[in-house]
């Protein structure tokens, strides 16, 4: 019989019968000192009986009473009493009240003001810290917006100390704390990043997944880290969860890194579990398929297409919005939203039914499907809300302006000034601009005689280029894309040149 099950279906016995005991017995218990903890003064408790407190109230914070809970009086004065406590905690006890508080959803002043304290008492412990003591508290004071000068060099100085026993899991989360206070420091990346790939062969299952997440995150072009983990990933698939799996085919989409027989491969292990699937793994592989344009997979795409929309894509649990945004990207992407029209506007609706988010990703996802719409699928009959077309209009811009001044699209320039060629008789020269206007588009470089555009495929960048490209084409242009991976392989100047000829060459023998 099935643990927790009424008694007069089948009464557990033995060891399950203890199981059942023992778990009920924790459950009240963290239920006990949480309630006690809300109710009374804490001046006759120890520190640790406060973090217990801290640590399940927010587990038991759910989404439902989690602003009751935040906003309750005593909850702010539990972190009062713990704040008080901090400066007579040992190094220990102050990671594990930092984990505890990186437990919540959402900051709030109180929670930001304990951790403000935390770290005044953290940056005066140095050299008290473990690597996994230090990574927790990173995490933490990231995740609730502490991110002074102070701490964050004090992190820094205390990792690159420690850097020769960090574990994976330390690694990655410390590559992620950075990564939320906004800070890349070139020396420490290189350094957690060489770690990682002296220790892949004992990462876990979840450090894999974590790892390809935060460098996909970061745009951090890592071949090496790379093909380490995707060795190690696609020889032990089945160790992997489908959580997991979708997870991974996400971020490696995104880095570029996914062939084809990786999609096939991935493919094959998720079919049998499709029907386990959550809405946010149906559309991470559904992204996945689409930047890979795994078009030999739409059959798959199609399946789970319809077990997105389910009854409708507004009923059951609410779907977020990044998850909405990257099933309209991919229909748009695999080229769909002709055999599902209804379900493309029933997602477009629901975006539009919420506010722009304030984080450039979802958006420049979301400025490629606008695109589209005004190009291509004007049928399907979506209005565009002025506010949600700015701000895609402005994260797109934003982008493209910041990676206009780059070292890769110096590189690609430079060789271009000097690059000559002759196709079908005719010499060539190309005058390549930068960040131009076409159509609704930017590009990346353009010759306006000969009508050649050029994208480059990014990292950091969060779509494929080949949907603007295939739109880009009905515009009378002829685009170029240059794959990462490929111009990198080019190490030198020759090989670049090379490299551009072949590709300019290609386009002007089909003119």
């Amino acid at each position: 019989p099935c643990l927790g099950r009424p008694a007069a279906v089948g009464a557990p016995s033995g060891a399950q019968a203890q199981m059942v005991f023992r778990r009920t017995y924790l459950e009240s218990s963290d239920f006990t000192v949480t309630v006690r903890s809300m109710e009374t003064e804490h001046s006759d408790c120890d520190t640790r009986t406060l973090e217990a407190a801290l640590r399940s109230i927010g587990r038991l914070a759910t989404p439902g009473v989690y602003q009751k809970v935040v906003s309750d009086g005593r909850f702010h004065a539990l972190l009062s009493s713990i704040a008080s406590r901090l400066p007579d905690c040992e190094a220990r006890m102050l990671s594990v009240i930092a984990d505890a508080s990186a437990r919540f959803r959402t900051s709030t002043p109180e929670l930001s003001e304990l951790a403000q304290r935390l770290a005044e008492v953290v940056v005066q412990r140095e050299d008290a810290f473990s690597p996994r003591s230090l990574a927790s508290i990173a995490i933490a004071l990231s995740m609730r917006g502490v991110r002074d000068v102070t701490t964050v060099e004090f992190i820094r100085a205390e990792a690159l100390k420690l850097m020769d026993d960090m574990e994976p899991s330390h690694c990655v989360t410390l590559l992620e704390a950075f990564r939320r206070w906004g800070v890349f420091d070139r020396q420490l990346v290189d350094l957690i990043v060489e770690r990682m790939c002296d220790e892949v062969d004992r990462f876990s299952t979840r450090d894999v997944v974590d790892a390809l997440a935060v460098v996909s995150r970061l745009g951090l072009p890592r071949g090496f880290l790379l093909r380490r983990l995707c060795t190690i990933s696609f020889e032990n698939l089945g160790q992997f969860n489908a959580r997991e799996l979708t997870k991974m085919a996400y971020s490696l989409a995104k880095l570029r890194f996914l062939t084809q027989g990786n999609i096939d491969d991935l493919a094959d292990a998720l079919k049998p579990r499709l029907h386990t699937f959550g809405a946010s793994q149906v559309t991470e592989f559904l992204y996945a398929l689409a930047m890979a344009d795994a078009k030999h997979q739409v059959d798959l795409a199609r399946i789970m297409v319809l077990q997105y929309v389910g009854d409708g894509i507004a009923s059951g649990p609410s779907k977020s919005l990044g998850s909405l945004i990257d099933f309209a990207w991919a229909l748009c992407a695999l080229d769909l939203v002709d055999e599902f029209p209804e379900q493309f506007k029933a997602a477009m609706t629901e975006i539009f039914d919420r506010s722009p988010p304030q984080n450039r990703v979802p958006l420049i996802k979301l400025f490629d499907v606008i695109c589209a719409l005004e190009l291509r699928f004007q049928a399907v009959g979506v209005t565009v809300p002025p506010t949600w077309k700015a701000a895609c209009d402005d994260a797109d811009r934003f982008e493209m302006d910041r990676l206009e001044s780059s070292r890769l699209h110096n590189e690609i320039v430079m060789r271009f000034d000097h690059l000559r060629g002759t196709s079908n008789g005719t010499r060539w020269q190309l005058r390549m601009a930068r960040n131009l206007q076409v159509g609704p588009y930017r590009v990346d470089m353009m010759d306006q005689d000969t009508k050649i555009v050029l994208d480059m495929e990014t990292v950091s960048w969060p779509t494929s280029r080949k949907m603007k490209h295939t739109m880009l084409e009905d515009l009378g242009v002829r685009p170029i894309r240059i794959d990462y991976w490929d111009w990198r392989r080019a190490r030198t100047e020759e090989d670049q040149n090379t490299y551009l000829q072949q590709a300019v060459g290609r386009l002007m023998e089909e003119a």
